[in-house]
């Protein structure tokens, strides 16, 4: 497929590049086709770590592509809690920084590491707490009670995403929505998120890289976070049929948010000439 009419193509990385940590169908070459064409791109996770993370782990499944054309959820939070906090806060008091509770992970926190100020104690003056998974050294017990108290002190929850679980090793885990659900309920706030299918997931993106995301696309294998969300912020879309949603799954989907093209796998995108028709589903 040409690619070459887009400002930007966006690639889902669980259940598109790879399933667990094996890159799947076409992906390798793909993403080798797009770096060989200067075509300008970015690979999408709503992980909760940064892209450097998400760099090494492609790396071992062969996978050659730097954190530059890497976007995470948790590289969206960052982005957010800076864009929307510090011109609040230079209203008041010049070059003043944003105070955060890390409730994510030791990446998120590396990412803001000297543009924000780190709270600790439950009486701390705090804008906002962010939130992840459980699984994180940041997500322990005692923690957990800092962020309630700083929360029903006034402090903002903001999720790294809004997913209610994911897969790992261990089986199913509670996800960064589950535990946002939990806090909010507990301090009566409304969380606000940061991962796909968010729209600022995807207008922080195109801020990053640049581009209008009316010219850019995406391909995915999730319906509503992927092919939804990119849609409602107006970009063609492609689903492949290697991860979550099925065929089936599109009865459930107005018409105005049907994926443009489906494959099978990344493979047909390497070798039949597809052209992306808003009219059409496949």
């Amino acid at each position: 497929m040409d690619f070459s009419e887009y400002q930007a193509v966006f690639l889902d990385l669980d259940g598109t590049v790879y399933h667990e940590e094996q890159p799947l169908p076409g992906a390798l070459e793909l993403a080798a086709a797009l770096v060989a064409d200067g075509q300008k791109f970015a690979c999408l996770s709503n992980s909760t770590s940064s892209p450097l993370r998400i760099m090494d782990r492609l790396y071992h499944m062969g996978i050659d592509i730097g954190p530059d054309h890497i976007y995470t959820a948790a590289a969206a939070a960052a982005d957010y809690v800076v864009d929307y906090y510090k011109p609040i806060l230079e209203e008041v008091v010049p070059q003043s920084r944003p105070a955060l509770f890390n409730l994510a992970t030791e990446s998120f926190g590396d990412m803001l590491e000297g543009l924000v100020d780190w709270v600790e104690e439950p009486v701390e003056a705090c804008d906002a707490v962010v939130a992840g998974t459980l699984v994180s050294m940041y997500a322990t017990e005692e923690r957990l009670r800092i962020a309630l108290q700083l929360l029903r002190n006034g402090a903002d929850l903001v999720g790294i995403c809004a997913d209610r679980v994911y897969p790992s090793p261990r089986g199913i885990e509670f996800g960064a929505g589950a535990v946002c659900a939990l806090l909010a309920y507990a301090a009566n706030r409304r969380p606000t998120f940061c991962g796909k299918p968010e729209p600022v997931f995807f207008h922080k993106l195109c801020q990053r890289l640049e581009v209008d995301p009316t010219q850019c696309i995406l391909i995915g294998d999730n319906l509503e976070a992927d092919i939804v969300g990119a849609k409602a912020v107006g970009m063609k879309t492609i689903l492949t049929l290697t991860g979550v949603s099925r065929r089936g799954d599109l009865a459930s989907i107005p018409a105005t948010m049907q994926p443009d093209v489906i494959v099978e796998s990344l493979t047909e995108l390497l070798h039949k000439p597809y052209e992306v028709n808003p009219e059409t589903a496949d």
